[in-house]
């Protein structure tokens, strides 16, 4: 219990949202995004990171305007957290029982979100399913 704590309350630097967007840049996994397809945004304080994953593709959207809404809202308090639950550092579950994460519904797609970062993508697969 206080490796989690420590993880959500003693973070070494602060993160940016631009950080965060390019983790999940070089984190997105096609073949662990499976069949998930929907507009997402991650809510970190007042700043957010929206994304949608579609046809195993990611394409980050807050950086352009008349973004549609999101479908999945994951509301987390701060980067250095959500990037903590993304990476693995951190177990979802514990996270959400501690009120580290939250979501605006649709559980399943959470976590199928959670999986399409969840391991550094292969090469071999990444050129496979080009």
């Amino acid at each position: 219990m206080n490796s989690i704590l420590t993880v959500f309350t003693k973070s070494p630097t602060k993160r940016s949202m631009s950080e965060l967007n390019q983790f999940l840049r070089e984190r997105f996994n096609r073949p662990l995004a499976g069949d998930l397809d929907a507009i997402i945004e991650f809510q970190c304080q007042s700043e957010r990171a929206c994304f949608q994953i579609h046809d195993g593709e990611l394409t980050l959207l807050c950086e352009t305007l008349g973004n549609p809404a999101p479908e999945l809202v994951l509301f987390f308090p701060d980067v250095a957290t959500a990037q903590a639950i993304v990476d693995g550092h951190v177990s979802p579950i514990d996270a959400f029982m501690r009120g580290h994460i939250r979501s605006n519904g649709h559980i399943i797609w959470v976590f199928q979100t959670l999986a399409a970062f969840s391991n550094p993508p292969n090469p071999d697969l990444s050129s496979a399913n080009k």
